[in-house]
């Protein structure tokens, strides 16, 4: 059995991650649109022979907005007190905007979805550690004074 790369386990992670994502945007019906569902952008760079890399995750700004329920003239601070004037009043106070956790979501949070991929490459470390000492129990040293 052929043990994967870093950057194949790192192309992997990538991909689950921003289809993650997407099928949250379906799934909150979050698609003016679908600008920001076909915004993303990925990229993997390998550093020092691929003992280092570097992966950016790029998409529209905009759907940090949708992400916390802001924008067109509502601020952040104005959702939840917003959200609790419907629930005591049942008046509308300002923009009816709700957040939208499509990214911040505790599961899918870029945190959450970062910790899993630092598990990920902990567990090829030591695949890599077991298999370097696999490969030297077979070796003889002799040690003569």
């Amino acid at each position: 059995m052929e043990q994967q790369t870093k950057r194949q386990l790192a192309e992997e992670w990538l991909k689950y991650a921003v289809q993650n994502w997407q099928s949250n945007l379906k799934r909150m019906r979050i698609k003016s649109s679908g600008d920001l569902y076909n915004s993303f952008k990925t990229q993997i760079i390998e550093q020092a022979g691929g003992d280092k890399i570097k992966i950016t995750i790029a998409y529209a700004w905009y759907g940090q907005m949708v992400d916390m329920g802001v924008g067109k003239g509502t601020k952040y601070g104005d959702v939840k007190d917003s959200t609790e004037s419907r629930k005591l009043i049942g008046k509308m106070r300002g923009n009816a905007r709700r957040p939208k956790k499509w990214w911040s979501n505790r599961r899918d949070a870029i945190g959450y979805q970062a910790f899993k991929l630092t598990l990920l490459m902990s567990g090829y470390k030591a695949q890599e550690a077991t298999e370097k000492i696999k490969g030297s129990i077979d070796q003889n040293f002799t040690i003569t004074y």
